[in-house]
């Protein structure tokens, strides 16, 4: 923090990373009185601005492994949270990527991809080294709990490479965290959510080697 101390207790890289998007009022409080905080606050916005435009190995066959990615990829996702998608009304219902969950709505499942410096969110394929993050969209009056599951095709089991999240709905909320594809077989990537009433849905997408 360039050797300015906070105030009281920090406020973590992502929580500030998540606040440049979302505006939490706690964080917001806490940032006008603590030049710590504030700074790292406007370093990450000053990341997000200067994003560039959205533009257009070694193979392992047994299960797909996973990392967590650096949080500059973090902040280049984040950013992508600020991209308002509008889908037609009465688009294709039957899409496996769009789910409707009583107590929240239609969700629509959504990836996005860093290769070398390029984020992207239009692929659905990957190489060694490509980092992921998932983006949910949903009725902005809307919450829900967001849990994401991997599958390799052959594999016996999901991985859960995200921590479980709960969102503010809205375009394109970003599930914290991110993660690597290795091998040779494509994944299936599920996000389950779930209303504050219990009620749930799943939305699928594949994401395929190149």
């Amino acid at each position: 923090m360039s050797g300015l101390a906070c105030i009281g207790e920090p406020i973590s890289w992502l929580r500030l990373e998540q606040f440049a998007t979302t505006r939490d009022p706690a964080i917001a409080s806490h940032v006008a009185q603590c030049p710590a905080c504030k700074h790292c606050l406007e370093e990450i916005t000053a990341d997000l601005v200067a994003l560039p435009p959205l533009v257009g190995p070694e193979a392992r066959p047994a299960r797909t492994w996973w990392k967590w990615a650096v949080p500059a990829f973090a902040m280049a996702a984040a950013a992508l949270a600020l991209i308002v998608v509008i889908r037609p009304r009465g688009e294709d219902s039957a899409r496996e990527d769009v789910v409707v969950v009583k107590g929240v709505g239609e969700v629509v499942l959504g990836v996005v991809r860093e290769r070398g410096g390029v984020i992207r969110q239009d692929v659905r394929s990957f190489a060694p080294g490509d980092r992921w993050k998932v983006v949910v969209t949903c009725p902005p009056a809307a919450s829900a709990s967001v849990e994401v599951a991997v599958t390799e095709a052959g594999a016996a089991a999901a991985d859960h490479p995200l921590m479980p999240a709960t969102i503010a709905c809205g375009n394109r909320i970003v599930i914290p965290g991110a993660f690597f594809l290795t091998g040779t077989n494509k994944n299936r990537v599920c996000a389950t959510v779930t209303s504050p009433g219990g009620d749930r849905g799943t939305a699928c997408l594949t994401i395929a080697p190149e």
